[in-house]
């Protein structure tokens, strides 16, 4: 009892921070193209701290709780259409999730969407393996080095870590304490194997519309939401936006989005909370084709009639 109650205040307490720091793969990508270091800081140090607590963990426990699988075509496939669909969308598993928890009510058809993808499309997982001490060592010292190249060159900016610049108090040291809050309780959540990030929830429903039962433990998953529901909430800053007509492409994008991360095998939140902490190649090569596929349905929006947001440069 004392176990689950601290898992579930793990999982609260994880979807706050989240929606603190503004988590989202795309505004990453976007973000260190236009110049904007912090979101990229936040996203590698966050997989970065969770891997060294995996490490410390397994220390204690052992054993990992999900397999690695082998770099694959598909692999890049499936991020390279992630990636285009969620810039598309405006934002991955998890920013889709932080808009909705603000009050986007079109981002219900993109959540409909991923229920309807993963449904619509099932594929055998391919070939994995025990990961090595080689993988293992190459994964967290590139997360390493990428986290230091981008604080050298923030530094040389004179950009302090600042992960939402609506949180002008989270920021610096404070901004990476949370960050090492986070990396330690997602260690504990995986050791825990508990279905906790927005894609598990979206599979599972996805799953029901074929027929397998809904178990119980998929009710953790509606805490990463109520966790920034509850940051909106407290912030202030809940503000509704009704469904529009043209929000109904968000449901066919959707789909695209939930249709790669099954062809690449976990892509965006899988890969960044659980898969590349543990030292999996096919997650870090999975993680480069979606920026490649954010970046190109950029650029395609930037020749396109329809003009796309791009995520602002901090003073």
């Amino acid at each position: 009892m004392v176990t689950t109650a601290l898992s579930l205040a793990a999982i609260l307490v994880v979807g706050m921070a989240l929606a603190l720091s503004k988590f989202c793969f795309v505004v990453t990508v976007l973000g260190v193209r236009s110049g904007n270091l912090s979101p990229a800081r936040c996203v590698v140090g966050l997989s970065f701290l969770i891997a060294i607590s995996l490490l410390a963990l397994a220390q204690w426990r052992g054993g990992e709780t999900m397999p690695i699988y082998n770099p694959h075509l598909a692999v890049v496939f499936g991020g390279l259409v992630f990636g285009l669909a969620a810039r598309s969308n405006g934002g991955c598993f998890v920013g889709t999730i932080n808009g909705l928890c603000k009050g986007e009510a079109g981002r219900l058809l993109t959540i409909a969407g991923w229920v309807l993808g993963y449904a619509l499309l099932r594929r055998s997982p391919i070939p994995g393996h025990h990961q090595t001490p080689l993988e293992v060592g190459l994964v967290l010292g590139g997360l390493g080095a990428c986290l230091l190249v981008l604080n050298r060159r923030a530094r040389r900016q004179h950009q302090c870590f600042l992960p939402n610049p609506k949180e002008p108090n989270l920021q610096g040291g404070v901004a990476w304490a949370l960050m090492l809050t986070t990396g330690i309780l997602v260690g504990l959540l995986h050791h825990s194997d508990l279905p906790w990030t927005p894609s598990n929830l979206a599979r599972a429903l996805g799953d029901s519309l074929r027929g397998i039962p809904l178990g119980h433990l998929w009710a953790y998953a509606l805490l990463t939401p109520l966790g920034m529901a509850l940051v909106h909430g407290l912030r202030g800053d809940f503000s509704p936006v009704p469904i529009r007509r043209r929000d109904l492409r968000l449901l066919p994008i959707g789909m695209l989005m939930a249709m790669g991360s099954v062809w690449g095998m976990g892509a965006n939140d899988t890969y960044l909370f659980r898969s590349l902490p543990l030292g999996s190649m096919h997650a870090a090569l999975g993680l480069t084709a979606m920026a490649a596929g954010i970046l190109l349905g950029d650029w395609l929006g930037t020749i396109s009639p329809i003009r796309h947001p791009r995520t602002p440069t901090p003073p």
